[in-house]
């Protein structure tokens, strides 16, 4: 019995000291994750760097800084605007639109012999008439050389000073058609406005290019524009004196200017 009873006791003491030593295991495991947690939100927490940011501004220069103006050649086009008035006896101008293209031959850093071909189109709002006319189609195409003188060059932009002499060639009478009654052709003067023919024509204007890369930029070229049509400033059936007149015009393109091959000499400022 009591060899029983010792054996009984001793399994007791066993039992009971393998469920301590679980329970203080349990409590450790509990306390190095709270503190685990802790150490992660607490006070101190360890944050991770931020992510490393691009400087488009330092790319772009970097870009820029391989613009010289030591080209020899550049050519332009763009999308042109004209106030023109087509006649001398209408009571409103006309906005007209259209393309401009310009080439530059650099005989110096500064100053370029140029080409210019460029064309403007729309319609011409004419005085009330017996025959039936309201906004008549009309065209000019110009073909004009000069000049381009450079002020100021810089890494980002460009200002420039231009003047060219030539010609215009301006159609008035391309949409007019037949009088109504007589079926004879009407021309421009029965209307108002100007003759066709080829006139002379100049301009003055500047241009400022915004450089993106060493070889392409953004052009606005701002410009007066002169020609001089004639007409007889009265319809073809009364009598009248032929009158020359100028014309002046406000004209803008803008667009995209293109440098050929850059030279390797030194940056001009």
């Amino acid at each position: 019995m009591s060899k029983s009873f010792g054996i009984c006791r001793s399994m007791v003491l066993l039992l009971g000291g393998a469920m301590l030593a679980a329970t203080a295991f349990a409590q450790s495991t509990t306390q190095n994750t709270s503190q685990s947690t802790n150490q992660n939100s607490g006070s101190n927490p360890q944050k991770l760097p931020p992510p490393p940011t691009i400087d488009t501004n330092v790319n772009q220069n970097q870009t820029l800084s391989a613009v010289r103006y030591d080209n020899k050649y550049e050519i332009y086009g763009g999308l042109g605007f004209a106030h023109f008035k087509s006649g001398p006896q209408l009571a409103a101008g006309t906005n007209l639109g259209g393309f401009d293209v310009q080439g530059i031959w650099w005989l110096t850093r500064r100053l370029g012999a140029t080409a210019n071909l460029r064309g403007y189109y729309g319609t011409q709002g004419v005085n009330p008439n017996p025959y039936r006319v309201s906004g008549p189609f009309v065209f000019e195409h110009m073909f004009l050389g000069g000049a381009t003188y450079r002020l100021i060059a810089r890494e980002h932009a460009a200002l420039s000073a231009h003047g060219m002499v030539g010609g215009a060639d301006g159609v008035f009478s391309h949409a007019l058609g037949n009088a109504p009654v007589t079926g004879v052709a009407l021309q421009p003067r029965d209307v108002g406005m100007y003759n066709d023919g080829l006139v002379l024509a100049s301009t003055i204007g500047g241009s400022l290019d915004l450089n993106r890369s060493p070889r392409l930029a953004l052009r606005i070229s701002p410009e007066w524009i002169m020609t001089r049509y004639a007409g007889f400033g009265t319809p073809s059936g009364v009598p009248s004196s032929f009158v020359t007149r100028s014309q002046n015009e406000f004209g803008i393109s803008v667009g995209i200017l293109y440098r050929f091959k850059m030279g390797k000499g030194p940056r001009y400022h």
